[in-house]
């Protein structure tokens, strides 16, 4: 009669292995999970999670809330919109408002 009983060296590499798959599917699930959490506010307001509009203002792209009115901007376009100013093109500000008011 033939023994088929796994040696210990074989039940540890199974073992090792099996935690090495569990591991790569915890990490890929995590991973994941991250990425879904991150797209599930992509362009959305922080203040009430409306969706937020892009719009135009000299050059400047702003997002605009469609529900509240607020108006949020990414890095570097208010040093943008202050270049301007400093550079005379006047009343970037005060389109924007004037524009946030029209919606």
């Amino acid at each position: 009669m033939t023994d088929n009983k796994p040696s210990r060296n074989e039940e540890e590499y199974f073992a090792k292995r099996e935690a090495e798959l569990l591991q790569q599917r915890q990490t890929a699930a995590m991973q994941a999970a991250a990425a879904a959490e991150r797209q599930s506010h992509f362009m959305k307001c922080p203040k009430c999670g409306a969706d937020l509009v892009t719009e135009r203002y000299h050059e400047i792209e702003v997002d605009r809330c469609s529900e509240c009115g607020g108006v949020w901007f990414d890095a570097g376009e208010v040093e943008g919109i202050l270049e301007q100013e400093r550079a005379g093109i006047g009343g970037i500000f005060k389109s924007i408002l004037q524009g946030v008011r029209r919606s």
